[in-house]
């Protein structure tokens, strides 16, 4: 058999375990209960697939402020755990609440097999909520929750602290609406400066509100809206939200769900740089706006026979101004956290930036960070159950992916790059059949 390294893919892991182990107790009457589960992983392969594991995102043991991971390029292999523990009540009476702590040690690595966001991290979290429970001739049901979130790393660095309270009420008429809002007073990110050092954000407020229809019905719909805020406008979301769903009788239904998402951000990531033989953080204001949309058909012509589509167009769109540097990256003072360049020490040409901090010359460079992505996804599936417990299934998935301009707003993106291209397509077919022992 030939192996990685005769491939030319030595930058891929060549072994990957992961284990598992859960458990639950319930007892009075399933009233209270514990769970909880443990996690491993072990990963081999060669050096340079080992370090390029132990420099990426999800690890990042070359961060400059970190002093319980390190980047080894002799080694071949990587071990971590992960798990929960949480328990509390719930059933019997109006109240519920729940306690419970998550980790994810620095070596852990799922990747091969699953999705993991961030190693290195300890959460912790309770919450009590109280049901109303009898009806009355206002509403069916409601409830009101608390809930505090805080998070570590395996240094003991403290980096988030959240308090949010949100609230659910269904009415007589079976319509609903759902309020929140959230305080954040400490924000640390051990990943903004991509291996840098520990980084702060301003503290954030943030509300939402969403209302729907009688799900019940052949139409109902769902309205929301998210409203965040920093500190000093470091940064922010407005997300806006539409659910339509029809069924106009059993065997058919339709829906669409368009979401728009504005983001805009002070101290974006941009990039490194050398400066006089030290790291320069460079980071900017975006305004990024996404605009997404999912679509579902689903059509049962008999049990046995079905029809589904699924698609989905994605626009996000970039554009970066008021270029600054790190200068202090745990500062409660966003001033004081990065120092913005003025005009004398910023020019643009050629689709690049050319620093020069101190006039006396180019100290270094960066390419225009400004980004236009535009994607679309479909798929178009028939399943048809020939006999009983044996399908057959013919898959049509298309799919488009662009860059636009960045100058242009999303629908002229969404024109250009979606509707003008040659779309990929991929035809799948799968059988299968059951044997009856």
């Amino acid at each position: 058999m030939i192996g990685l390294k005769e491939n030319n893919l030595n930058f891929l892991r060549e072994t990957a375990y992961t284990s598992g182990l859960d458990f639950r107790h319930n007892w009075k009457d399933r009233k209270y209960f514990v769970e909880g589960n443990l996690v491993t992983s072990y990963v081999t392969g060669s050096k340079e697939s080992i370090e390029a594991t132990q420099n990426s995102i999800t690890h990042l043991f070359n961060r400059v402020d970190a002093d319980h991971v390190r980047v080894d390029p002799n080694r071949t292999s990587l071990s971590g755990t992960g798990g929960k523990l949480v328990g509390g009540k719930s059933g019997g009476g109006n109240w519920r609440y729940t306690a419970g702590v998550f980790w994810r040690s620095p070596e852990l690595e799922l990747n091969d097999v699953g999705f993991l966001r961030q190693a290195d991290d300890i959460r912790q979290f309770a919450n009590v909520r109280y049901l109303f429970l009898k009806p009355t001739k206002f509403y069916r049901r409601a409830n009101i929750n608390f809930e505090q979130t805080s998070a570590f790393d395996f240094e003991g660095n403290y980096n988030r602290i959240q308090y949010e309270f949100n609230g659910f009420i269904n009415y007589k008429n079976n319509w609903w609406t759902e309020v929140g809002a959230a305080h954040k007073p400490r924000i640390f990110s051990n990943t903004t400066l991509r291996g840098g050092p520990r980084w702060r954000f301003s503290e954030e407020n943030f509300a939402f509100l969403f209302f729907g229809s009688d799900r019940r019905k052949k139409f109902n719909f769902t309205l929301g809206h998210v409203n965040s805020g920093a500190k000093q406008n470091n940064f922010a979301l407005q997300r806006y939200v539409v659910r339509l769903n029809y069924q106009p009788w059993d065997a058919f239904s339709i829906s669409l769900n368009p979401e728009f998402e504005r983001n805009p951000n002070k101290t974006q990531y941009v990039t490194e740089v050398d400066f006089a033989g030290t790291p320069r953080y460079i980071t900017a204001r975006i305004d990024q706006q996404t605009l997404s949309a999912s679509i579902r058909l689903n059509y049962n012509i008999n049990p046995n026979l079905t029809i589904q589509y699924y698609g989905q167009p994605f626009i996000s769109r970039g554009r970066y101004t008021d270029f600054n540097y790190v200068n202090n990256p745990i500062a409660n003072d966003l001033n004081e956290r990065v120092n913005l360049y003025d005009n004398n020490q910023i020019s643009f040409a050629d689709n690049v930036y050319a620093i020069d901090e101190n006039g006396g010359g180019i100290d270094y460079r960066f390419d225009n960070p400004d980004f236009a992505f535009v994607q679309f996804r479909s798929n178009l599936v028939l399943r048809w159950e020939y006999i009983p417990g044996s399908e057959i299934f013919l898959v049509w998935s298309q799919g488009v992916t662009g860059s636009g301009d960045p100058g242009n707003h999303l629908f002229r993106s969404l024109n250009n790059q979606i509707f003008d291209q040659q779309p990929e397509n991929t035809f799948l077919i799968k059988a299968t059949y059951r044997f009856i022992l």
